[in-house]
């Protein structure tokens, strides 16, 4: 990534929106891992399940994801 990106990341990350999004995904990853292993009646709907909670991971990891890669990027610029 180029430094604009970095900085462009970081200004979402310090927004009302942004939070207000995280938040939301956090609150659904919760309900999903709290009521799947009683609602997902079927090997389908669990493997369905699965699937959705890894994906909020991910949006939910991606903040940390861009800071640690500008640390690196910073240490170590290419």
């Amino acid at each position: 990534m180029e430094e604009k990106d970095f900085d462009a990341a970081v200004d979402m990350f310090a927004s009302d929106g942004w939070k207000a999004f995280i938040q939301m995904m956090a609150d659904q990853e919760n309900v999903l891992v709290q009521t799947a292993p009683d609602g997902a009646l079927t090997n389908e709907q669990w493997q369905y399940a699965r699937g959705q909670i890894h994906t909020l991971r991910s949006i939910l990891g991606y903040e940390n994801y861009i800071v640690v890669s500008r640390e690196q990027h910073d240490a170590d610029p290419v």
